[in-house]
């Protein structure tokens, strides 16, 4: 019986973690997303600590295409350092996915001197808090 009780947790633990192990980031899709950007980030569940970078990517990615690159380039940095050789299951796949992502994203964002790419976050940010935060700051609850 105790037997038992170890059986079910395991096929549940595996059903979870499943055959496709990956962990759908739901907020990635925007509505009215174009059809040319087939955003089908399905992160590995391994690489689960990306997905609110990459949810941020395509929060701004209209916005400012080129603090979206950075953010993408962020995640697969750290995707790199979470599994170096790739060995987590769909963790090639999503890098070789991410790195085609983000090869294309330079090639449109006109990529800029490395030296920018702070400033640029820098600017994005300051423009986030005036548009977004101003009314928080006068509003005394």
């Amino acid at each position: 019986s105790g037997g038992g009780g170890a059986g079910p947790s395991r096929p549940q633990r595996q059903l979870s973690m499943g055959p496709r192990n990956l962990s759908r980031a739901i907020t990635m899709r925007t509505e009215g997303f174009s059809g040319e950007e087939e955003e089908s980030e399905l992160v590995p569940s391994s690489l689960a600590p990306i997905v609110p970078i990459l949810r941020a990517a395509n929060a701004i990615e209209d916005e400012n295409p080129r603090v979206a690159y950075l953010c993408r380039f962020t995640a697969f940095e750290k995707v790199h350092k979470m599994d170096p050789n790739s060995s987590g299951r769909g963790v090639r796949q999503f890098k070789t996915y991410l790195l085609h992502r983000l090869e294309k994203d330079e090639k449109e964002t006109h990529r800029k001197l490395a030296s920018t790419d702070a400033r640029e976050i820098q600017r994005f940010y300051e423009q986030y808090c005036k548009k977004y935060l101003e009314g928080f700051q006068d509003r005394k609850p």
